[in-house]
Order: C-alpha cells, then sequence, then structure tokens
C-alpha cells in the first residue's frame, strides 16, 4: 500500500505515529491511520483507522498533551473537503466520534493543530469561489468536547499558503506564508505572525517576518515566551537555505532573521521545514533537502541562533520527504515518507540529546 504523510507527536512516554495509507478495493482511496507506543518509542501497538470512509482523506495533523490525543485530517466524504477531528482520552487506545470542524461548503486544507492543557487550537485554509480566501480558527476550552466560533484570522492568504500554529500556556501563536500572483500583491506576500496572550479570544496586529529574502512553507513552535519559526521553500519556489527567526517576548518581536548555510549550500532547496522547542535556548530543525542529487532527511541542532553540525537521517538511495518532528524530555522522534522500501512507507528515527 502507498503510506504517506507520516506524522508525529509525543508525550512522557507515549508516541504516535499518524499517517493516511491507500485502502482496498483497488488502493486508490486513502484513509488515516494511527499507531501508538507506551514505551518512548522502542514497540508500537496495531494500526487504528481513524476516518475509515469512502471519502478521501489527507493530510493528517497530530498534537498530544496529557492521556488525550487529538487528530485532524480534510475529507471529502461531504462532497468537498472539510477539516475532521477526532480525540482520545486514553493515550491513543480508542477515539469519540469524529467532528467536522470546518462544516461548509468551502473547500477547507491545509490544517493544522496546537494544544496547550484543556485548550486546543485548529487552524485552516477554507477557499470559497473565486479569489476569497481565508485563514480560519476554531478553539476549544474543554480539551476538545466542544468548539468555539469559526474565527478569520486573515483574508490575505491563496491556494500557496501554509497556516501553521504554536500554543504555550495561555498564548496562541499563527504564522503563514503568502506568495504573489502577480507583481501587484508584492507588497502583501511574506511571511506573517499573529498572537493572542489570552487564549485566541483577542489577537494583537499583524507582523511581517521577513524582508528580501526568499520564503516558502514555514513552520512554528514555542516555549514558554520563546517561539521559533523557519522557513524553507515550495514544489513551486526554490530557495538556498532555511530561514530562522525567534521571539524571546512571546511574539511581541522577532530577532533579525538568520539565514542558515547559506553559503555552504547544503540546504539546497529545503522543503517541509520543521521544528520543535527543546527550551528557550535550543530547538531543532528537520528539512527534506537534496543531497548529492537525492532527497533526504536532516536534523540540525539550534543553540540560540547558531546552528550545529547536520545528520542525514535517512541517508538512503530513494527519496525521503515530508519529515515531522517532536521531543519529549531528551527524546527526539522523526518520521517521514521513503521510497527505498520499493514504494512508499512511513521511516521512523530516534535519538537522545547529548
Amino acid at each position: 500500500m502507498d503510506s504517506v504523510y507520516g506524522q508525529v507527536a509525543a508525550w512522557n512516554n507515549n508516541v504516535y505515529m499518524l499517517w493516511q495509507d491507500s485502502v482496498p478495493p483497488g488502493y486508490r482511496n486513502y484513509d488515516i491511520f494511527i499507531k501508538t507506543s507506551n514505551d518512548n518509542g522502542t514497540t508500537f501497538g496495531s494500526n487504528i483507522n481513524l476516518s475509515n470512509n469512502p471519502g478521501f482523506s489527507e493530510h493528517p495533523q497530530i498534537a498530544a498533551y496529557d492521556n488525550n490525543v487529538y487528530a485532524i485530517w480534510a475529507d471529502d466524504a461531504s462532497g468537498n473537503r472539510e477539516v475532521l477531528f477526532a480525540r482520545s482520552e486514553d493515550n491513543g487506545t480508542s477515539f469519540d466520534e469524529i467532528k467536522n470542524l470546518s462544516n461548509n461548503t468551502s473547500d477547507s486544507f491545509n490544517q493544522e493543530i496546537a494544544v496547550f492543557g484543556d485548550n486546543v487550537y485548529v487552524v485552516w485554509l477554507d477557499q470559497g469561489q473565486g479569489a476569497n480566501t481565508n485563514i480560519l480558527l476554531r478553539v476549544s476550552s474543554d480539551g476538545g468536547t466542544t468548539f468555539g466560533r469559526t474565527v478569520n484570522i486573515s483574508s490575505n492568504a491563496n491556494q500557496e499558503t501554509f497556516p501553521k500554529v504554536a500554543a504555550y500556556e495561555g498564548s496562541i501563536y499563527i504564522a503563514w506564508n503568502m506568495l504573489p500572483e502577480n507583481p501587484d500583491q508584492v507588497d502583501n506576500s511574506g511571511l506573517f505572525f499573529v498572537r493572542s496572550s489570552d487564549a485566541g479570544n483577542t489577537f494583537d496586529n499583524v507582523i511581517k517576518l521577513n524582508r528580501e529574502h526568499a520564503f516558502g512553507e514555514l513552520q512554528i513552535a514555542a516555549f514558554n515566551d520563546t517561539v521559533y519559526v523557519v522557513s524553507g521553500g515550495l514544489h513551486t519556489l526554490d530557495v538556498n537555505d532555511i530561514f530562522f527567526t525567534k521571539s524571546v517576548d512571546g511574539g511581541r518581536s522577532f530577532s533579525e532573521p538568520v539565514t542558515i548555510d547559506e553559503n555552504n549550500a547544503l540546504f539546497a532547496n529545503p522543503l517541509n521545514v520543521e521544528v520543535s522547542a527543546y527550551n528557550e535556548q535550543f530547538s531543532y530543525i528537520a528539512t527534506q533537502a537534496s543531497v548529492s542529487g537525492n532527497e533526504e532527511i536532516l536534523l540540525l541542532e539550534m543553540t540560540g541562533d547558531n546552528s550545529a553540525p547536520v545528520t542525514n537521517l535517512s541517508n538512503n538511495p530513494k527519496i525521503s520527504e515530508c519529515p515531522s518532528i517532536a521531543m519529549a524530555g531528551d527524546n527526539i522522534y522523526v518520521v517521514w515518507e521513503d521510497m527505498t522500501p520499493g514504494n512508499h512507507e512511513i521511516l521512523y528515527a530516534k535519538g537522545v540529546r547529548a
């Protein structure tokens, strides 16, 4: 079967793997599967099919906090793509009934999720007729039992926009990219960020994170008042380095952006750049990049704004792509999809901070 878009989350000893997989008959449709480890990723239990419907289920995302596990994905079983949500309160053993969070006639996709305590945040891209494209948010303050109203975060978006979300204590951070569709939209393009310090009830003004710099899909992570933002390229936009910036005041202001490996060109067209926050000083970046003409999964540690030597996690003869990274204590977990076994499979690597 075709196993793609692996995602990982971790909490204490529990590690959760989520992905989309082709299913019979014909293996033309995809469902969302999850499996759980209760021993720090040493062994995993059986697969659970979360979506299990005739619709096309895609691009899952996962978050974990304490005993709760939350999964979201896009699904067209209703006739148009919707953002669906599933929750487990027993470390992934069983899941509640699926909720439709977007629940409209627009095309809803590029979804992301973050959780802290009982606050669950889901953002996605919503495209109606014509050029009507919005970044939307829904918040749960009771661990995913109920969700509040849909909030429009920004209408400065298009089909190439990937909204991202992170949370810590009562703060929520949302960032996204906007590529210009024509020369007249240059002023509206870039990497954008907005924060809420009251769990999504109100938001500050949107700020732009980059100046004259090539940018693509980004990712965001938070620890206490430190917020990390990274960006690579897109399939429609090549870049030669990784964009990195951080805030140490809870998203009120950001450092001057750093371009990682701008001169050595190690990160040839980095794609699907992911970041995980270890604390206020250390973060880890996983990315897909071209190494000697092959796509590999690379991992590097950031100390402040400085990067350590890079580790090639996949280091195999076929295409490795779409990494996801999570941390629990000193354990680092990375998953990705890989063609080396002969078809797309979800591969996994575990490491421990030195």
